[in-house]
């Protein structure tokens, strides 16, 4: 009897001691990879799937950390954070972590393009995200008696 309550009392003590391990240890190295959050919750989402954000959201660049250790240390993390909040409300609606490799590449872009908009205002930049040819080419037919549009594939030969 008296094996089974200290059997009893001691179950509790492990769990508490591996879930303390668990929440002390650092991340796993994925962990410090590039990540993007969406947050929505105080938004208004439109029926075509549009999120409008409203003009008093800002923009904020800020250093990132992982949490604390046991000891009561902060864990440091490389990664920069792009932040785009609320300050009237205290919202965040976007998170974006990235490495210093993704943060220098997207801030030497910008630097470029910010450039070239001061020297010439009328300059545009349209990245190409895609390959033409994996859009399919489409030929209007006609309209069926749903009033569904009848489309063929134009296939270059």
């Amino acid at each position: 009897m008296k094996s089974a309550r200290k059997l009893l009392l001691l179950v509790p003590v492990i769990a508490f001691g591996l879930l303390t391990f668990t929440y002390a240890a650092p991340p796993a190295v994925d962990s410090l990879s590039n990540s993007y959050y969406l947050y929505t919750g105080a938004l208004d989402i439109k029926d075509s799937g549009v999120v409008p954000v409203p003009s008093r959201y800002q923009w904020s660049v800020e250093t990132s950390w992982r949490g604390i250790d046991a000891g009561g240390n902060e864990l440091p993390d490389t990664r920069i954070m792009l932040r785009l909040y609320d300050p009237e409300h205290n919202f965040t609606a976007l998170t974006a972590q990235m490495d210093l490799a993704t943060a220098t590449k997207l801030q030497q872009e910008l630097s470029a393009i910010i450039e070239k908009k001061r020297q010439n205002p009328a300059f545009q930049y349209r990245p190409k995200h895609y390959d033409a040819k994996d859009i399919p080419r489409m030929e209007f037919i006609g309209v069926d008696k749903d009033g569904v549009a009848i489309l063929r594939e134009v296939t270059d030969k």
